[in-house]
């Protein structure tokens, strides 16, 4: 039973309920029955999202999970996108490790330095993804749970010790498919108004909607500041990105509970959540406790853009484009700022569309500039790095030549030897700007 104090005196009724048996839960009397509710949805659905293993769609996923596991001769489990085991495999003779045994136990996987960049590789593909044994694992076999293009949750399968076989792979793609239903099926209405709000902002931020329809299907206050965050995983060694579908469940548990008026809308490259009222400040302090909240999950791999609140709907597909700009910097340099704004990172993502420029227009970029670098690699001179660290010292020759580790002479006379071999006037501002511009993109 939750209920509001107001001041009340609650000793009786303590006595009461423990007496019976009931557990009291005090809601502070400022918390909304809405957020309250959302609090103990997110609380309850975190535990675990198979439901009862004995009635509803849970019975039906442990069915799927013994068919499948009959098929393969391996232990197979079934999960949500949190990692949570929401079924299992029981048969008494199926190959199984004490990975998956850690797993059933606890209705949780274990945390494995490897498992993110594993759960990246099966949500990122359409098939059956194999695995070899891995610190005293068994090799695995594993499918995205998907309706349509949303992923829902993993199917993992131990090989059996013959490997998996084309049946065993169809029957992973099988149960895949009819775990697909069971989810959807048992998906509260709290859920479907979230996938509602989703495809609403979606459209906002791509501006289908006029501004009437936008605030009308996303219960906008009239007048309210609107704060848009975007959400999106930096580059990883190998250059792929981290799975953003992953990415906005894990940030859906955190926010919604918390902010009920959110919205949250996941493209292929990241995920953005509008927060009506608060201000700014208010959403970078939100961005920077979601980003702590899911840090167990995907470390420091994920980064935060900001835009400037806005009160009319209709600016939202430009507060996206900005976001977009702002996290194209971020997750590319390890070294930018977890959470930013554009303020934060101008310099940078103004030489990146300096960059597009010159790739779509190529006869905009100053000649001497590859001349340089070609006669550097025929003749092994150093003209492209003379220039640029003249440049970088604001013309200051002494200092230029300390980071080149040369004598002020050598550099000055590399100097005048640019200007005679590649038509480079150095005394020009404009031209000097355009050198630099180029050389820093080459160089940074």
């Amino acid at each position: 039973m939750v209920l509001k104090l107001r001041g009340s005196d609650t000793s009786a009724l303590v006595a009461e309920s423990s007496a019976g048996g009931l557990t009291l839960l005090a809601a502070a009397d400022e918390v909304s029955w809405r957020h309250l509710d959302a609090l103990l949805l997110s609380a309850l659905g975190s535990q675990g999202g198979g439901g009862d293993p004995k009635t509803g769609s849970g019975d039906g996923l442990f069915i799927l999970a013994n068919a499948a596991g009959a098929v393969i001769g391996g232990s197979v489990a079934i999960e949500d996108l949190d990692r949570h085991v929401m079924a299992y495999s029981s048969s008494p003779d199926q190959r199984i490790d004490a990975l998956r045994r850690e797993g059933i136990l606890s209705r949780r996987v274990p945390e494995i330095d490897h498992n993110l960049e594993r759960y990246r590789i099966v949500l990122g593909s359409d098939k059956v993804v194999r695995f070899p044994d891995a610190l005293g694992a068994l090799p695995r076999a594993a499918i995205a749970i998907r309706a349509g293009t949303q992923p829902l949750g993993t199917i993992w399968a131990i090989e059996s010790t013959d490997g998996l076989g084309s049946d065993g792979e169809q029957a992973l793609v099988d149960c895949a498919r009819l775990a697909s239903l069971h989810i959807l099926r048992s998906r509260n209405a709290n859920e479907l108004e979230l996938q509602k709000r989703e495809s609403a902002l979606l459209g906002a931020l791509e501006g289908s909607w006029a501004a009437h329809e936008t605030v009308f299907r996303l219960s906008i206050p009239p007048g309210v500041d609107l704060g848009l965050l975007g959400f999106a995983a930096t580059t990883d060694a190998t250059g792929s990105l981290a799975l953003t579908a992953y990415l906005s469940h894990a940030l859906s548990r955190y926010i919604v509970p918390f902010r009920p008026d959110a919205s949250i809308a996941t493209t292929s490259r990241a995920v953005y959540v509008l927060l009506p009222g608060g201000g700014s400040q208010a959403a970078r302090r939100i961005a920077r406790d979601a980003l702590t909240a899911i840090r167990g999950a995907f470390g420091d791999s994920v980064r935060a853009g900001v835009a400037p609140t806005e009160t009319d709907p209709a600016a939202l597909p430009a507060m996206r484009r900005e976001i977009d700009d702002i996290l194209r910097v971020t997750t590319a340099h390890a070294d930018a700022p977890s959470v930013a704004g554009l303020t934060d990172v101008h310099a940078r993502l103004l030489l990146a569309r300096v960059a597009d420029e010159l790739g779509h227009e190529p006869r905009l970029r100053h000649p001497a500039v590859a001349a340089m670098a070609v006669h550097d690699a025929e003749h092994g001179t150093d003209f492209v790095l003379s220039v640029l660290a003249w440049l970088d010292a604001v013309g200051n020759v002494a200092e230029a030549a300390t980071r080149l580790g040369v004598h002020t002479n050598t550099l000055r006379y590399r100097l005048r030897r640019t200007a005679d071999l590649f038509d480079i006037s150095l005394d020009d501002p404009d031209d000097r700007l355009s050198l630099w511009l180029q050389l820093r993109l080459i160089h940074r």
